[in-house]
């Protein structure tokens, strides 16, 4: 039977600390007593997003405070052996939150709204963003809820620190066709980025603006692909 997970932004502890954990947070007890109608003596599994996850039975649960009993501190899943930040250029609302569900699931680290030179969209409810991407943790069972940055410009995101200490990658339908084997080479820095244009993809400019950056540009085969579908089937090339 499977075991709900939540994630909690307390600390739950290590082992032999806080064998009681108290929580008051309201949207939890509602999910918890409401959504899913648990009662004293259910088993839950709670995590905090730094890796571990604590099994606990449930001993008390009003609209105010939900009391546990520690049964279990183990590790999570572990983090994918490669760590990926999609740079995903702003497209329309619904597809872009499909693919934060799904890189999400898939093992994204990090994901960063782009705003590049063909986005139609330039801003992103954060907040939203930030739900979908927990939900996604919780429903797939990873121990740690990757990170969702603020919208970029383009030519921002090629001058942070950030992804300077990463190898990046872009992805373009006139690129060199994409195989796995081309990672072998990129071993030393932290992760990966990638990045994907948005509907119509990166402009002749944007092209220009990757190759005086030494950045590799790689397609995935003739066919055109969607914005959301590109991000999705990329990061189960990388992850999967």
């Amino acid at each position: 039977m499977k075991i709900h997970r939540f994630y909690v932004e307390e600390e739950m502890g290590k082992k032999g600390e806080k064998e009681q954990i108290s929580l008051t947070n309201p949207e939890l007890l509602h999910q918890m007593s409401k959504v899913f109608r648990f009662k004293a003596g259910d088993t839950v599994i709670l995590f905090d997003g730094t890796g571990g996850e604590t099994v606990c039975e449930i001993t008390l649960l009003t609209k105010k405070i939900a009391e546990f009993s520690v049964k279990e501190r183990r590790e999570g899943l572990v983090v994918p052996a490669q760590k990926v930040t999609m740079y995903l250029s702003l497209i329309k609302k619904d597809n872009f939150e499909w693919v934060l569900q799904k890189g999400t699931e898939l093992g994204v680290t990090r994901f960063v709204p782009v705003i590049s030179e063909r986005s139609e969209k330039k801003d992103l409810n954060m907040e939203r963003a930030r739900k979908i991407v927990v939900e996604a943790t919780e429903q797939s069972g990873w121990a740690s809820v990757p990170e969702v940055n603020d919208p970029v410009l383009l030519a921002d995101v090629l001058e942070s620190k950030e992804s300077i200490s990463e190898n990046l990658i872009a992805f373009h339908l006139e690129g060199k066709r994409f195989e796995k084997s081309v990672l072998v080479g990129m071993a030393g820095k932290a992760s990966l980025g990638i990045l994907i244009g948005p509907e119509g993809g990166f402009s002749e400019k944007e092209i220009v603006l990757f190759k005086s950056k030494n950045i590799p540009i790689y397609s995935l085969g003739k066919q055109t692909l969607r914005a959301e579908t590109a991000g999705v089937a990329i990061a189960s090339l990388l992850l999967l």
